[in-house]
């Protein structure tokens, strides 16, 4: 081997090889240092303290109209529908009925906040159930040995124990 070392096909390979490790390299780095240009945004109203400040007109008092509509006149008559709060329940609604509760078939609690319980709803093949599922209804609130704790989006609560087995 005398002579020019490039001349040789693995010198060459690897001198090649290193100009493209290099170019790889560089044009990396050119990608991970330049910034790509922020789209402009259009300028953001503050609200002043006048505004905060300055209150909604009220439509003056028509004091004529409640003179006229005396509230101990003995003609006058309670509405057809009495008032109610919001959520409140009407008095011709007749209450619903609870909706169905699982069985417990069995529960496995672990220490790691992992714990699960077999439950089936109805006629339905039985599933695996952890905190925070929903059978039907019903979300699971708590697992315990032997026990299912279940709530109804409006708040009903219900203690589901496994039943024991029969002689």
């Amino acid at each position: 081997m005398t002579g020019d070392p490039t001349r040789s096909p693995v010198v060459r390979a690897a001198l090649a090889a290193l100009v493209v490790a290099a170019s790889v390299t560089v044009w990396t780095l050119a990608r991970a240092v330049r910034v790509p240009p922020v789209p402009d945004t259009p300028a953001q109203t503050l609200a002043s303290l006048e505004t905060v400040a300055r209150r909604m007109p009220r439509p003056p008092a028509d004091i004529q109209q409640a003179v006229e509509n005396d509230l101990f006149s003995p003609d006058r008559s309670a509405p057809d529908t009495p008032y109610r709060m919001p959520g409140e329940a009407r008095a011709d609604e007749a209450p619903k009925p609870d909706p169905t509760k699982p069985v417990v078939l069995g529960t496995a609690v672990a220490t790691d906040g992992r714990s699960f319980a077999t439950v089936q709803l109805g006629a339905d093949h039985p599933m695996l159930v952890h905190v925070g599922d929903k059978i039907g209804e019903w979300a699971v609130r708590a697992i315990t040995r032997g026990k299912l704790t279940l709530v109804t989006s409006d708040g009903t609560r219900a203690e589901i124990t496994v039943p024991k087995p029969g002689p």
